[in-house]
């Protein structure tokens, strides 16, 4: 004899699914877009990596510029004349896409770009053997305050630091400094 669910028990089902559900989607939701912070501050990371290593190979400044702002994508040249900018004559080694769902903050030194001369060193753009250091850092959030800060040393190495919910915000303004807190 075939059995099936009463209505009582096909809603005790159904209550049970959408209890689940609703406890269920919101941390999916959290865990996607924490997913998605760490994975483009990883690829920030690497970017930066391979900015300095191509500076190093080549002994040349190589420069990692984005295109309008750090959320719209990051490109990576070899910076002939050390101005920090892509002129016409400076061929394009790697380019990122737009970036979707984080926010990425900077301080005033990484505001624009990340330079490299050719000892590995992180220099600000103007001349081709040096120039002004250029430490800072950048912070790659969700909207909810959650994210990592990228924090590039004097010797030019960039490392990555988790910044739990509600201290990933915008550099801090004191003066003309803007100050890296984690």
């Amino acid at each position: 004899s075939a059995r099936g669910f009463t209505l009582f028990e096909l809603l005790i089902t159904l209550l049970i699914l959408v209890l689940l559900l609703t406890i269920g989607v919101p941390s999916l939701s959290q865990q996607v877009k924490s997913t998605r912070t760490k994975a483009v501050a990883q690829e920030l990371l690497q970017s930066v990596h391979q900015t300095r290593t191509l500076a190093v190979s080549r002994n040349q400044r190589a420069t990692l510029r984005h295109k309008g702002s750090w959320e719209k994508g990051w490109q990576l040249f070899v910076d002939g004349n050390s101005n920090g900018d892509l002129d016409s004559d400076e061929e394009i080694i790697t380019e990122w896409g737009e970036v979707r769902g984080v926010r990425i903050y900077t301080n005033t030194p990484l505001r624009d770009y990340v330079s490299f001369i050719g000892t590995g060193e992180s220099r600000a753009a103007g001349r081709s053997d040096g120039g002004a250091l250029q430490m800072g850092g950048l912070r790659v959030c969700t909207k909810e305050g959650e994210g990592y800060q990228l924090a590039l040393s004097r010797g030019g190495r960039m490392r990555l630091y988790y910044l739990s919910m509600g201290l990933c915000t915008p550099f801090q303004k004191t003066s003309n400094t803007y100050w890296i807190n984690h």
